[in-house]
């Protein structure tokens, strides 16, 4: 433990270090170094202080979390590394770091396990993402499979010893999953009761709004609907061309038959126009620029196109291009804007 150098970390690294979090989780047995270690440097305290919050954040929890909650569960990681974490590059590979580290604790508290005392023999293998508005990114996980985050979306990647592989999704993804030669599982966690399970497939899940959205494009994947651990979960399996719309505040689904390619093509950088509406176009812009827009005249909403169109990580460019197969224009100011007829 000497030869640790502790002065250099961050708050998420000592709330990583086992010996730290022993310290913290268990007052009752005297830990003398860290005792000395906090005489000896006093200019820390303000860094142990945030530590211990992180640390004693790890409790046995039920894993449906109210909103509040979980996402004061993501700052509570995400803030530790905003201070050092570089931009974002569009469709970057991943990167190592101790910084992505820290996302662990969040990964361990949802999935409800306990850190032990003892090392385990296999370390987990974890990673995550994160895109801004406006921005797309596609990235190989540990396992060869390969997701693409469309914007303002969070993902956290852990692979541990019994060989799951769990993805805590918040946002929009597109997944396409390697199939392993001992079959293991991919499981994809949405914080809202509703959890996916694969083998090897490609499907998308957009968790944003009032609804869990799931649409399989390939292969076939199962879906458990309730809290985690409950005996009385209903599990649904799509194939090919399905779709489930989970609802986040009653636990209401319907399943359908779509056209997977019209949920899915966003991935690819197209927008696929299936009987579009202004409607259509004000999730969008809600979701990936965190524009509102204001349709007052609700005769406009009646206008529908289909076709194809490009996703630009601009809002005046996307803008402009649905004023071009929108008999309207967009009067914006900040992030409202304002929809009329020509």
């Amino acid at each position: 433990m000497a030869t640790t150098d502790y002065l250099s970390f961050t708050a998420g690294e000592f709330a990583l270090d086992e010996s730290f979090q022993q310290w913290v989780l268990h007052p009752e047995e005297k830990n003398m170094f860290w005792e000395h270690w906090l005489l000896q440097h006093p200019e820390k305290e303000a860094v142990i202080r945030d530590a211990r919050l992180l640390v004693e954040n790890i409790r046995f929890r039920s894993y449906s979390l109210p909103a509040a909650e979980k996402e004061q569960l993501w700052e509570n990681v995400w803030s530790e590394l905003a201070a050092e974490e570089p931009p974002v590059i569009k469709r970057a590979w991943w990167k190592d770091g101790v910084k992505y580290a820290a996302v662990l604790l969040l990964g361990m508290l949802i999935s409800g396990i306990w850190w032990s005392s003892r090392r385990p023999a296999h370390q987990p293998v974890v990673m995550s993402a994160h895109t801004r508005l406006g921005e797309i990114r596609r990235c190989w996980l540990p396992d060869s499979s390969e997701v693409t985050l469309n914007a303002n979306s969070r993902l956290i990647y852990m692979e541990r010893e019994r060989g799951r592989r769990e993805v805590w999704l918040d946002g929009e993804a597109f997944f396409q999953v390697r199939h392993t030669a001992l079959g293991t599982p991919f499981r994809v966690h949405t914080y809202d009761q509703l959890q996916v399970e694969v083998l090897g497939t490609e499907f998308n899940v957009n968790s944003t709004g009032s609804e869990i959205v799931v649409v399989l494009q390939a292969g076939s994947i199962r879906l458990d609907i309730g809290a985690e651990g409950n005996e009385e979960k209903t599990a649904l399996h799509l194939q090919p061309g399905e779709m489930i719309r989970y609802n986040k505040q009653d636990g209401d689904y319907t399943k359908s038959k779509v056209h997977a390619e019209r949920y899915t093509s966003w991935h690819n950088g197209r927008l696929m126009l299936e009987d579009y509406s202004l409607a259509d176009a004000a999730v969008f812009m809600q979701q990936f620029f965190g524009k509102r827009l204001i349709i007052r005249d609700t005769q406009l909403l009646r206008y529908k196109v289909s076709g194809s169109m490009p996703v630009s990580d601009q809002a005046d460019t996307m803008l402009l291009q649905l004023a071009k197969i929108f008999p309207v224009q967009f009067n914006q100011s900040g992030d409202e804007i304002r929809v009329q007829q020509k």
